[in-house]
């Protein structure tokens, strides 16, 4: 998100934070086609950006509503080039956010069962192979046919018509998901909707960082070694190195412990893909890196 054009000012960010809130909550209020349809709404303009009086249009337009003192404060705080107008892109991405980490892992598991050779790019015949039409809301409520709800998804993925015969990218997907996350408050919530709209689990999702993990730990081991295949002398570094943070010598960490020596071992990760590995080799409510490093090197 921009800084204001005068400096960091925490007061004037928590107003644009709060407005940007109001904003998204209007917006979940109309349901999700409101949301997903925000970035198509500025299209017809042509331009970059906008001005005080064309951006109270939009929003009275939209059926918004912003007071006039914060239709001037996201005005100022989007203006990224100092001629007072409200850089539309700015304010798309501070309006949409980024997923959070749980969000992130379970959409990108849904794009990669139609692209999974991991290219960022997916033919749509591919990806409507793998989507569950018949979840989307509209063919649900009998609005729509499952065939008139493909076009209605492809569209809102690229933004035009014709994308019936195109490619996808991983990006494009992210940002869809991006704006249909604005109207989801619980995490649960959105998780399941891509669980059950791509046949994908979260489970397997925590599986494969796992193994990403598993991976990484690895592999410093290995580049550590010099790339000599000696799986002993590995696992031996592995386990000294886990043991630098067993501060009681007996053969186990705590979690904090675990994730220092593991962020030592270029892997950082989040307590729960460490609590993983705890489920798999703790003993007592430590991690017995004895257990693990056989594991790992069995």
């Amino acid at each position: 998100m921009p800084q204001h054009m005068f400096g960091p000012d925490p007061v004037h960010e928590n107003r644009v934070l709060r407005s940007l809130k109001a904003l998204r909550m209007q917006l979940g209020h109309k349901g999700s086609s409101a949301i997903l349809g925000v970035r198509s709404s500025f299209a017809h303009l042509g331009d970059a950006s906008m001005d005080k009086v064309e951006f109270d249009r939009w929003l009275s337009s939209n059926g918004l509503h912003m007071s006039t003192h914060d239709i001037d404060t996201m005005c100022n705080y989007f203006d990224v080039d100092g001629h007072g107008h409200l850089n539309i892109e700015a304010f798309l991405t501070g309006i949409r956010g980024d997923l959070n980490d749980r969000r992130m892992s379970i959409v990108l598991k849904a794009f990669a069962k139609a692209d999974p050779e991991d290219t960022g790019f997916c033919h749509t015949t591919d990806l409507m192979a793998n989507f569950n039409v018949a979840m989307m809301p509209e063919v649900r409520k009998g609005t729509l046919s499952e065939e008139s709800a493909k076009e209605v998804f492809l569209h809102r993925l690229e933004g035009t018509a014709d994308v019936l015969e195109s490619n996808i990218s991983k990006e494009q997907f992210v940002d869809y998901y991006s704006w249909l996350a604005c109207s989801i408050i619980s995490d649960d919530t959105f998780v399941d909707l891509v669980e059950t709209a791509w046949s994908v689990s979260e489970a397997d999702v925590d599986e494969d960082r796992f193994n990403m993990c598993v991976q990484v730990l690895m592999g410093w081991a290995d580049e550590k070694v010099k790339g000599v295949t000696d799986e002993v002398k590995q696992k031996q570094l592995m386990r000294t190195t886990l043991q630098h943070f067993d501060l009681e010598n007996k053969g186990s960490l705590f979690m904090p412990q675990f994730m220092q020596a593991t962020h030592r071992m270029s892997c950082s990760m989040s307590e729960e893909i460490a609590q993983l590995f705890f489920d798999k080799f703790a003993v007592e409510g430590k991690l017995d890196y004895y257990v693990m490093t056989e594991a790992l090197y069995s």
